[in-house]
């Protein structure tokens, strides 16, 4: 390297090494991505900034309510659906997990049966029905703790299909829960059909669903928290202790979903400082079935679109819920229409 270079290299050097580095631009905005005026390039959150548009979604239940939906508020998507009948029995998938559900969708109701071997059969009028308490409380279930029974098994009326025909009954015992596993004998009434299965748990969603009537496991609800409302047929329980099957919307309270209802103010004037005045609870039937009406002269429903579903999700997000329709364009019930809007 000659010196003119060799000189020219030493004065870059100094000049670089002395330049100050820049500076980078402030920029304040809302930064969630669920706002119409989300800003990519915000580098200082602003929240309070943040416009939300409400969003419109029909639930196709369809006319017969065959369908079970579950529904992802944040994504204003449908994340998955089945056929009511797929299974019958849930049961709780955590590692000290022990709690057995039936399938409320399908009207199914339950009778223990004590000190007479399995093999017995049993005449099922003789039998006093229990149906699981619609809030969803697992200390409240048809079956109970089983774990402290000896000698008890169960028959199941696995009640009807989306056409009105009786599905039939199971009998079944509950041989033993784990960690990892349950293991039920079932079978026909009349012993025929008679299986062992061994239900494994994936601690992946909040219950593991099974079918009686198929001896399988079936996968029925999305993983833990990638759900908040699920869409279906339930039992519901009056408090004369009378059952009823309902259509209506249960939330997923194993991810601490919490629902309060307003069913005085507008729908849109309903904003965030409206949260801090409101009673939440974590029932799972906390929106349940009353925002429509039934007329029986004219064998329609109506909508009660002036009450409200205030959302409260477990990272304290608020939205605000309303139905506004229960009939799709061609006029067929079943199709819930529901609006949305994150506060």
């Amino acid at each position: 390297m000659n010196k003119i270079n060799y000189l020219f290299f030493i004065l870059f050097i100094l000049f670089t090494s002395c330049e100050k580095s820049e500076i980078p631009i402030q920029l304040s905005g809302c930064t969630d991505e669920l706002a119409s005026n989300y800003d990519q390039y915000a580098n200082i959150s602003d929240n309070s900034t943040c416009n939300y548009e409400s969003f419109i979604k029909t639930i196709p239940l369809t006319s017969d309510y065959r369908y079970q939906i579950y529904y992802e508020i944040n994504s204003n998507s449908i994340v998955n659906e089945n056929l009511k009948t797929d299974w019958d029995i849930a049961l709780e998938n955590n590692l000290d997990g022990y709690h057995i559900i039936i399938n409320s969708s399908t009207f199914s109701q339950i009778s223990s049966v004590d000190n007479v071997p399995f093999e017995n059969i049993i005449n099922v009028s003789n039998l006093s029905w229990n149906w699981d308490n619609p809030n969803g409380d697992l200390n409240n279930t048809a079956i109970g703790d089983y774990r402290e029974l000896d000698n008890t098994f169960w028959i199941i009326d696995l009640g009807y299909s989306p056409s009105g025909n009786q599905r039939g009954y199971k009998k079944f015992i509950i041989e033993s829960v784990s960690e990892d596993s349950y293991t039920i004998r079932h079978a026909n009434l009349d012993n025929s059909e008679e299986v062992t299965a061994t239900i494994y748990k994936s601690y992946e969603t909040n219950f593991i669903y099974y079918s009686l009537k198929q001896n399988l496991q079936v996968e029925i609800e999305p993983l833990n928290n990638s759900w908040d409302l699920l869409f279906t047929q339930y039992t519901h329980i009056f408090d004369s202790g009378t059952p009823y099957l309902v259509t209506g919307t249960l939330i997923n309270k194993h991810s601490n979903l919490e629902v309060a209802v307003d069913s005085l103010a507008d729908f849109n004037q309903i904003d965030d400082t409206y949260t801090s005045t409101y009673e939440f609870v974590n029932d799972q039937n906390s929106i349940g079935y009353s925002w429509k009406e039934y007329f029986h002269d004219t064998q329609t429903f109506s909508i009660n679109s002036h009450i409200n579903y205030i959302i409260k999700k477990e990272n304290n997000t608020f939205f605000k819920l309303r139905f506004i329709d229960y009939y799709n364009s061609s006029g067929e019930k079943g199709f819930p229409k529901i609006e949305i809007q994150k506060l």
